[in-house]
């Protein structure tokens, strides 16, 4: 897609959209009075005909888990918090993690993929975020918010890579838990 080509430029999905590595960040956007989905890839943009959480959970179900055992590790993991970023998938010892940018829940929660983030920045009420293809998606949250959930996804990245560590190289101490 062009840079700043309207939403009715966007290719739509009508089949079931699959969250992948090349997935970076998945945007509400209404349009005729529902809720629909922006997802921004490393190549390309889509519209997908429901909610980003939806979407979310059809990925952790396709890969496996659901989003609410998705949500659970990740607090058992890095601490029973509001807004958890969760892991989607792993390939090869790498996570697929997404971050909200507001409440799961909320028709106007942003998810963008930890690996898609280049850069961010912001003041007391929203944030812009590069991501990695240049895009910028602009997101109603303090800095400190993006700083908290940044940090999180960071935290949730380093458990489950050390868990991969040890899973590697078995008899080490476990004590990542």
């Amino acid at each position: 897609m062009v840079r700043g080509a309207s939403i009715l430029d966007i290719k739509r999905l009508a089949s079931p959209y699959y969250i992948s590595f090349d997935t970076l960040a998945l945007e509400p956007k209404v349009i005729d009075g529902k809720v629909c989905t922006v997802v921004t890839e490393k190549k390309d943009k889509l519209l997908l005909d429901n909610r980003p959480l939806n979407n979310l959970k059809r990925a952790c179900e396709m890969y496996g888990t659901t989003l609410r055992q998705a949500i659970q590790i990740s607090s058992k993991l890095i601490g029973n918090h509001h807004k958890v970023p969760v892991l989607i998938v792993q390939d090869m010892g790498m996570p697929c993690i997404f971050l909200p940018t507001l409440s799961p829940q909320s028709d106007s929660n942003v998810w963008i993929g930890l690996h898609g983030i280049e850069d961010y920045w912001g003041d007391p009420n929203s944030c812009e975020i590069l991501l990695e293809n240049g895009d910028a998606i602009r997101v109603n949250v303090s800095i400190q918010t993006m700083n908290r959930q940044y940090a999180l996804a960071c935290r949730l990245d380093k458990k489950f890579s050390r868990m991969q560590y040890y899973l590697r190289h078995p008899g080490l101490d476990r004590e990542f838990i």
